[in-house]
Formats: structure tokens, C-alpha cells, sequence
């Protein structure tokens, strides 16, 4: 049965507009100052009414530190030591509501995420420091470009497998990686399969992140909606008002329409 996930901001008015839609899960995605004070306290309210209401709820670390993406061997130390310390504090979180939490090594291509051995090393260095802080509550989210992407031949062998990795796969992400073949997507979620947790659901021409509204991109979805029924997932897709949930909700009703007419093919 396919869920409908639905991702937002705390804001009051993202929140009201994703409930309207009666989701079965929810995820936050969070800024760098959600994590202090004040807003760490309303942050961990909004996950208990959530709760409340039967919701399954999952956090996103921020993607940002004083404007600037995070990346888990960042250059300079400042971001570097936010990147721990917002993970430790996301760990207490989760453990205290039993929740999890998306994380991502890296997001854009810079030298610290190329690939090769030297970079994968360090990498597996620094996610191993994280586990630490609670191994079960981290969904690991692949990038586009570098060392923990698609792209990256020895991406499984050299990170996921060693660290048995829970992993958050975006659709999308490695669809671009894999320069829009349907195929090779479709082989990696197979391979993939024991250690995906998690999906964030979202279509692309394979060609750059364009956040594609699900059914209006390249990906073909009826060989993934088998993967898609038995785990928790999202529609991350790019919306025009971030108030307004309208593509991620025809996103679901496209899904559903795959399935209904997937049934009738099978009768």
C-alpha cells in the first residue's frame, strides 16, 4: 500500500497545509538555528503532535551553516565542528521520540568530496564519529556528484556495505548520477534493497536537480512502486509555493494511478 509522505518546515503554515492532506508521514526539514533554544523546544513539540496524531515523523539535518552547504569534511573548521555538533544534538532527539533522522555526507562536488580513495577514507572516518552518536537513528542520503553518490563505482562496496549503512535514497539524486538511465536506477535499488530505509520520491530528466513533480520527468516509476510499498518515503518535490503541497500530492495520486492501473493489467 502506497503512503502518502509529505515533507515540510515547522512553520505553522506549512504544517497546517500538509495535515489538510491527512498524511501518514511527515518530514522536517530543518535550518541551522532549529536546533537552539526556543526552537529546538518548539521543534521537539511539533514532533510530539505529530506523534500524537499516529504520524510517522523523520528529521532532515540542515543542509546549510552560514550560508554555505554542509559537508562532513568540510574545509573549514568552524562548519566542520557545526556539522558534529548539530548531529549529536539531532542523535538526543531522535532517541528521546524514537524517531529518525536524514543526513547527508556531501552535497556539492568540491575537492573534499571527489572521488577517490583519500576522500572515501576520510569520509568513512567521519561518518563512523557520527554513528557513534546513535547508530540506528542516521538515514544516510546520497548526493548527485562525488564520493557518496550513484556516480561513485565503488560507492557500495567502499562505504554502504563496510558501515552497513541505513540508508535514505533519493530517487532523483541518483537518476541524475546515472545520466537519466532508468536501468542502472533501476539495478542499484535492487542491489540496495537490504540496506534502503527510505526513500525521497522525486522526478528528473536526468540531466541536472530540477525536483520534478513525479510522472513529469524521465524516471519510469512503475518498475520502483514495488520497492516504494513495503518502507517509508517522501515526495520531495520542488514546489511553487512552499506553502502549498499541491505536487506532492499529485505526485501520490500519479502513484496511485500506476498501481490502480498496474491491478487492472493483472486482472
Amino acid at each position: 500500500m502506497l503512503k502518502l509522505g509529505v515533507k515540510c518546515s515547522y512553520a505553522p503554515e506549512q504544517l497546517y497545509d500538509r495535515l489538510q492532506y491527512k498524511p501518514d508521514i511527515v518530514e522536517l526539514h530543518l535550518n541551522e538555528d532549529d536546533l537552539f533554544g526556543k526552537k529546538r523546544k518548539q521543534l521537539e513539540n511539533t514532533i510530539s503532535m505529530l506523534l500524537s496524531l499516529g504520524l510517522e515523523v523523520y528529521l532532515h539535518h540542515p543542509t546549510r551553516y552560514n550560508g554555505s552547504h554542509l559537508n562532513i569534511i568540510h574545509e573549514q573548521t568552524e562548519h566542520y565542528l557545526f556539522f558534529h555538533l548539530s548531529s549529536r544534538i539531532l542523535a538526543d532527539i531522535c532517541l528521546t521520540h524514537s524517531i529518525k533522522c536524514v543526513i547527508h555526507p556531501h552535497y556539492q562536488i568540491t575537492n573534499s568530496s571527489l572521488i577517490n580513495q583519500e576522500n572515501t577514507d576520510k569520509i568513512v572516518n567521519e561518518m563512523k564519529k557520527v554513528l557513534s552518536y546513535g547508530e540506528d537513528v542516521f538515514l544516510w542520503e546520497n548526493s548527485i556528484y562525488g564520493v557518496f553518490t550513484a556516480q561513485n563505482p565503488n560507492w557500495f562496496e567502499d562505504i554502504v556495505k563496510p558501515l552497513n549503512l541505513q540508508l535514505a535514497y533519493d530517487i532523483s539524486h541518483a537518476f541524475i548520477s546515472f545520466k537519466g538511465d532508468n536501468q542502472l536506477l533501476l539495478e542499484q535499488i535492487i542491489k540496495l534493497d537490504p540496506y534502503i530505509q527510505y526513500f525521497h520520491v522525486v522526478d528528473s530528466e536526468g540531466q541536472k536537480h530540477d525536483g520534478l513533480e513525479v510522472g513529469t520527468g524521465g524516471v519510469i516509476w512503475k518498475s520502483i512502486i514495488p520497492f516504494l510499498e513495503n518502507r517509508p518515503y517522501i515526495y520531495e518535490v520542488v514546489l511553487e509555493d512552499e506553502n502549498n503541497a499541491v505536487e506532492m500530492v499529485a505526485s501520490h495520486q500519479y502513484l496511485l494511478g500506476l498501481l490502480g492501473r498496474s491491478g487492472q493489467e493483472q486482472v
